[in-house]
């Protein structure tokens, strides 16, 4: 039951989230080459458009790099992520909504070899060199993604999407038991462990 209240799941998530703001149009830095989405996983089925076998995480990434995108007309997007369980790698599927959106082939740059994000990052790493870039990814997984980015010496400015943890007016249905709610400490559960995980192995 306490893990599907929300209060308690926003106050597990909230923490992770609260790290790193929302970028506004008004404060998005000119001159940044580079707008890297990392994946966040999708569905195989021919019989779905692309835009639908993204899952949510990844769609809501990919429509914030594609946002930054339009304000940075000089830079490209570098889409990430692998081949999971021999499906179609998210950054190909990522790829065929972002050309249905209007975005040019030409600014396009697709990883498909990783699988977790501490590969994302080794990959990415001599691409990106020393030049600032956004990275966009979910704002719960935003420290664990910063934190690698980081320790392998590149230079990410966080773009965070997604955000769950949201305090509004308490409603009464709140203290029944909710899936959305347990889906919330999953997730603060595994960026913990991912946290602890990678400091243990010395990547954060």
């Amino acid at each position: 039951y306490l893990f599907s209240f929300e209060p308690f799941a926003c106050l597990l998530l909230w923490p992770l989230e609260r790290q790193y703001p929302p970028v506004s149009s008004t404060s998005i830095q000119q001159g940044v080459k580079w707008v890297v989405v990392l994946g966040g996983g999708s569905r195989e089925s021919k019989s779905l458009t692309p835009e639908d076998r993204l899952n949510d995480s990844s769609l809501k990434r990919l429509l914030e790099g594609l946002r930054l995108c339009r304000v940075l007309p000089e830079a490209r997007l570098i889409l990430s992520g692998g081949d999971y369980y021999g499906e179609t790698p998210v950054a190909r599927v990522m790829k065929e909504v972002a050309l249905s959106l209007g975005l040019s082939a030409s600014r396009l740059i697709l990883e498909e070899s990783s699988w977790d994000t501490q590969d994302e990052a080794r990959l990415l790493k001599n691409q990106l060199g020393q030049d600032p870039f956004y990275l966009v990814t979910s704002a719960g997984h935003m420290p664990r993604s910063m934190a690698m980015f980081k320790k392998l010496g590149t230079q990410p400015l966080a773009a965070p999407t997604e955000f769950r943890a949201i305090w509004g007016t308490f409603h009464l249905t709140e203290i029944l038991p909710n899936a959305n709610a347990l889906q919330k400490t999953e997730q603060a559960f595994y960026e913990y462990l991912g946290l602890i995980w990678g400091w243990i192995r010395g990547y954060v």
